[in-house]
């Protein structure tokens, strides 16, 4: 008997969605929807929670290849979803959530549909109030925020000031039978300053590029296929090699991701970034893509911390290139699985190479180009003065809200007392 074609992913989930059959996956707003994402391990899981990931390993094809294995349904569903980071992008990953983990996810539309083909009524969904990327980017800063016990408020009282400000100001439009939420662009001041913990990962298989994602995280765990067991770890699969089309290329990426099981975990903390890799996969790391072979390349130990960037160095080498004084600072680092790097051969010609680029390092770099040597006499910024820290950075050039500001939440708050919920 013929099997049936593999189905497209993306219009598969969002039919899913659409279907309400699945608990916990279901539309939270305009082109939004929830996926639930209980982990494996835990007491309480049953079959229920891992229904979705099931259903995709039947129509995918896969089911036979591990028909009673759940965490490798979990492995294929969140690859696929990964690896279509120009349909889907995360919103918010609140999957260690003890009482209802889960993800929402953002359904991007093509460019190329016109407002014809755009039906409202497979993207859209009864309101409720989720902040967007650069909101959350707001309150995580805050979070990070060292406020003295004698000041004013709490940070409770600033993330309040701070949503309230953005809902009071948003457009409220009516859509057939329910209320859609239109938000303006973010304040300028203060600026959105990534934190530490703001990284873009890519994950390149020689030239292609396979995934590109931001998270915010302390702990990332790049693994292939075994899931970390640890709460506060943030898990990112590495890609299948399904879209790829050479078979020599096929077979020795397989090798490789056969031999990454945990992988590697990537560690911030505040004086740079580390890297702790945990099985026999070996892993050579630099902050230069240089093709130049070198003598002896950082080859990660096994089961041992190691530093792969020093943000203290980095911030010397950001005030040397603002000062005319030195070169563009290196802070992209690049790891490259199961081959020597650098060894004089190209980088795209690796066959997994992952990037890690702090986005806090890249925005001061991008003002430092911008404002040239002209910046050391910044009001909003001086590199002349010394910082301990990257952390001290963003907090002086992000700064706190102004008595102003506070003032106008005060009043508003009188007029307009509205209950959002935060995800």
């Amino acid at each position: 008997m013929q099997s049936h074609p593999k189905p497209q992913f993306a219009s598969w989930l969002i039919k899913q969605v659409e279907t309400g059959q699945y608990s916990g996956l279901r539309y939270v707003g305009p082109n939004r929807f929830r996926v639930p994402w209980k982990h494996n391990s835990r007491k309480d899981c049953n079959d229920e929670d891992g229904k979705i990931f099931k259903a995709w390993a039947v129509a995918s094809g896969k089911i036979s290849d591990f028909p009673k294995d759940k965490a490798r349904w979990k492995t294929n569903f969140r690859c696929a979803l990964n690896n279509l980071h120009e349909r889907f992008k995360l919103i918010a990953d609140n999957s260690k959530n003890t009482d209802d983990p889960h993800k929402i996810y953002e359904i991007i539309i093509p460019e190329s549909n016109s407002q014809e083909d755009y039906d409202p009524d497979i993207y859209s969904s009864p309101t409720e109030y989720f902040p967007s990327g650069c909101d959350l980017n707001l309150l995580n800063t805050f979070n990070e925020l060292d406020i003295s016990s004698n000041m004013t408020g709490t940070v409770e009282t600033l993330k309040c000031f701070i949503v309230k400000k953005i809902f009071h100001s948003s457009t409220k439009v009516k859509h057939k039978n329910h209320y859609v939420l239109f938000f303006p662009a973010p304040p300028t001041h203060p600026p959105q300053v990534p934190t530490i913990n703001d990284l873009e990962i890519s994950i390149f298989y020689r030239k292609r590029e396979m995934l590109k994602t931001n998270v915010t995280c302390q702990h990332l765990q790049l693994h292939y296929p075994q899931e970390t067991q640890e709460p506060s770890v943030h898990a990112l699969c590495f890609p299948s090699t399904d879209g790829l089309t050479d078979h020599k290329q096929i077979h020795y990426t397989n090798r490789i991701l056969d031999s990454i099981q945990r992988g590697l975990t990537l560690k911030v903390q505040e004086d740079g970034i580390y890297a702790y890799r945990h099985d026999r996969c070996h892993v050579f790391a630099s902050t230069s893509d240089q093709t130049v072979a070198h003598p002896n390349p950082q080859k990660l130990p096994l089961n041992t911390m190691t530093q792969l960037l020093s943000f203290g160095n980095y911030l010397n080498e950001l005030k040397n290139f603002e000062d005319n004084s030195g070169r563009s600072p290196e802070y992209t680092i690049y790891m490259c699985f199961g081959e020597k790097f650098p060894d004089g051969k190209p980088l795209d010609r690796k066959l997994i190479v992952v990037k890690v680029v702090p986005l806090a390092c890249r925005y001061f770099h991008e003002q430092a180009q911008l404002k040239g040597a002209s910046s050391l006499h910044s009001s909003n910024i001086s590199l002349q003065t010394s910082y301990n820290s990257l952390m001290e950075l963003i907090n002086t050039y992000i700064g706190l809200p102004t008595a102003e500001d506070f003032s106008l939440y005060k009043a508003t708050s009188e007029h307009r007392k509205q209950r959002i919920t935060l995800y």
